[in-house]
């Protein structure tokens, strides 16, 4: 190990990032937060609650001796974040914010400690091989502050980086084939080779490194899909391997000024697929394993490390904590010379994945709509097949009720995940995918092909979901004009007789009310449901961050059927008119409603938009049809009336 040439390579990383000059980068609500974070840690008191701690807990724990297999709050995945060691930012940056050595031996102090207590790498609940490469990012990222503050040895230093050294041969040793497919392997070698040249001049002879920086090439080709997304549907860990991803990126550029092709590339469509998730204030709704959480910081890095001016849009006007202490004072005076660039575009349409996003504009009142018919992912996806997500005026209103907890013996793990925590249909009591502990499932359906169309303002989404014992089909169509009428539509085949039950679960700041012929959703904003069925509201548990618990309203609705059922849900702006009209087959024979059905929606006294929807193929008489005086051959078509003018769009072939 050459310490020369690792001080040589930390000096040029200290006067890259001008950590000398970090102070005069930090917003004010910034240092408030790292000063207050920083003086707990002097008392070792510990409270993960960073946006993308992956197992949030916001109760601060402390302890006089440092235990790194102490579990707390009932649950080990607090240890795993305390092993993690994402905090030692806070106390690097507080030294430089008060000109204060004492925060930065704290963090040196914490470091040693780890290393003094795990002398030999053996697995335990410390020692993870993710948490492992999560630590050594940070212990690498740790070394430029201690080291420009002058109180680090060459003795120390060599101690640290042979410890590192340690930790990255434990991670190969370790290594196992299932990681090439999950973040867990992709943190790791985005560790490893973000690491690796800052104490190794001959790294890229290096055996292991070698191998990271080829396998981080497979991962990304086969983690992330060509929509963008990320295979384990969740939008948490999408991000997780994204922020890692970045971190390699610019490491890689940093000691030999290259990228890996593959890598960056993926990265690319990594961080645009998410962009497009974001709702109006830049949060992500709770897809999967995933808390209700900000991308601003994630979208300033993005927007940086490829100098993008769309996502920009999506990120902060300067530089967060977390990218500052991460890129650094040039890559954010950069930042800030880089034009904020509205997206032109307002839908994404994850073909690959599943997973389709539509909002109304970019504004802090938009409408936004989640869609998702994919894959079941990894052990972080949930059984939300046909889950349908809605914000009205900046606003959210149906959302997904989250994951809580990890915890193998707690009973909302496994109903958190389950079709009746989602906006679903459940026939008998039988659902189609059944989650049987915190990660693995008993039974999950297919789902098919989705079908999409995109006109104007107007979106037409379809799904369906294939049970098999006992044989059953549930199609899900979706219309949706923005900014304020929504129409879910629900048609389920399945030989027999049936009890059906749809769940809709509303935002814990919203408030649901039965009123004669529907449901008033009222809150910050205000909406009027129409549905058929018995209608029933329950207060249950959701959960926007892990351990945190809410309660909010559950609309369930029961019917029943014999051997094929349909209903249609609908959702609009309280001053608009909602009014079932006839569909005529050949211009003289009004249609079942079993068959086909259509609403008009009157906005005013001179605009209207008429949907007409089919249910079954018309197999008898004329195939052509009528509605509101328009001739038409489709399973979905809209009418726009405005003023003398009427238009048919139509949206469903």
């Amino acid at each position: 190990m050459d310490i020369k040439y690792c001080k040589k390579q930390l000096e040029a990383l200290i006067a890259y990032k001008q950590i000398s000059h970090i102070k005069d980068y930090i917003t004010k609500q910034d240092e408030e937060l790292i000063i207050k974070q920083a003086d707990e840690l002097l008392q070792q008191v510990f409270t993960f609650d960073k946006p993308w701690d992956m197992e949030r807990c916001k109760i601060p724990y402390s302890f006089e001796k440092m235990d790194w297999n102490v579990q707390r709050n009932d649950d080990e995945e607090w240890c795993f974040m305390l092993n993690r060691m994402d905090y030692l930012n806070y106390l690097m940056l507080a030294g430089y914010l008060k000109d204060d050595k004492k925060y930065i031996e704290k963090g040196k102090a914490l470091m040693f400690d780890w290393i003094d207590a795990h002398q030999k790498m053996e697995p335990s609940c410390s020692t993870r091989t993710l948490d492992t490469g999560i630590r050594i990012m940070n212990f690498m990222e740790t070394l430029p502050y201690i080291y420009r503050a002058g109180i680090l040895s060459d003795i120390e230093l060599e101690k640290i980086l042979s410890h590192i050294d340690q930790q990255i041969q434990y991670l190969k040793d370790h290594y196992l084939t299932k990681y090439t497919l999950s973040n867990w392997g992709s943190i790791q070698t985005c560790a490893i080779i973000s690491t690796m040249p800052l104490y190794l001049s001959n790294y890229c002879e290096n055996e292991i490194y070698k191998w990271a920086r080829a396998e981080i090439e497979t991962q990304f080709g086969i983690q992330v899909y060509d929509d963008g997304m990320q295979w384990e549907q969740s939008t948490m860990y999408h991000v997780e391997v994204l922020n890692y991803g970045m971190k390699a990126l610019f490491y890689d550029r940093f000691y030999h000024n290259e990228e890996l092709p593959v890598l960056k590339h993926q990265v690319e469509k990594l961080a645009d697929a998410l962009l497009y998730q974001a709702t109006f204030d830049f949060h992500i709704e709770t897809f999967g394993d995933s808390d209700r959480a900000c991308i601003k910081d994630v979208m300033t890095r993005a927007a940086s490390l490829y100098q993008n001016g769309v996502w920009k849009y999506g990120g902060y006007p300067q530089y967060d904590l977390e990218s500052l202490y991460t890129f650094g004072v040039t890559e954010a005076i950069q930042y800030q010379k880089l034009p904020v660039i509205e997206p032109v575009k307002r839908i994404f349409d994850g073909e690959d994945s599943g997973m389709y996003t539509i909002r109304s504009d970019w504004s802090t009142q938009a409408s936004f709509t989640m869609f998702t018919n994919g894959s079941l992912g990894s052990g972080h996806g949930h059984s939300d097949n046909l889950h349908v997500s809605i914000y009205h005026q900046g606003v959210p209103v149906l959302i997904d009720p989250g994951r809580y907890t990890y915890r193998e013996d707690h009973p909302l793990r496994v109903i958190l995940k389950s079709m009746p925590s989602h906006n679903s249909v459940i026939v008998d009591n039988k659902p189609s995918c059944i989650p049987s502990d915190s990660w693995g499932y008993q039974d999950f359906g297919i789902p098919g092909k989705n079908y999409v169309r995109h006109v104007d303002h107007m979106h037409y989404l379809e799904g369906n979901l294939f049970s098999h014992d006992p044989l059953q089909i549930w199609t899900r169509k979706l219309i949706v004009i923005d900014p304020s009428i929504w129409i879910i539509v629900d048609e389920v085949k399945e030989d027999g007789q049936h009890q059906i039950e749809s769940y809709f679960h509303i935002d814990p700041n919203m408030k649901a009310e039965i009123q004669e012929n529907r449901i008033i959703l009222q809150g910050e904003t205000k909406l009027y449901m129409y549905t058929k069925g018995e209608k029933e509201i329950e207060t249950k548990p959701c959960s926007l961050r892990y351990n945190e618990l809410l309660p909010h309203d559950v609309i369930t609705l029961k019917d029943t059927f014999t051997n094929q059922y349909q209903n249609i849900t609908i959702l609009c702006a309280t001053d608009i008119q909602v009014t079932p009209v006839d569909i005529y087959q050949n211009q003289d024979t009004p249609m079942s409603k079993d068959i086909a059905c259509a609403y008009r929606f009157t906005m005013s006294d001179d605009e209207s938009y008429t949907v007409a929807i089919f249910h079954k193929e018309i197999f008898k008489g004329k195939k052509i049809c009528y509605c509101e005086n328009m001739p038409f051959h489709a399973k979905c078509v809209v009418i726009h009336q405005h003023g003398n003018h009427k238009k048919l769009i139509r949206l469903r072939a």
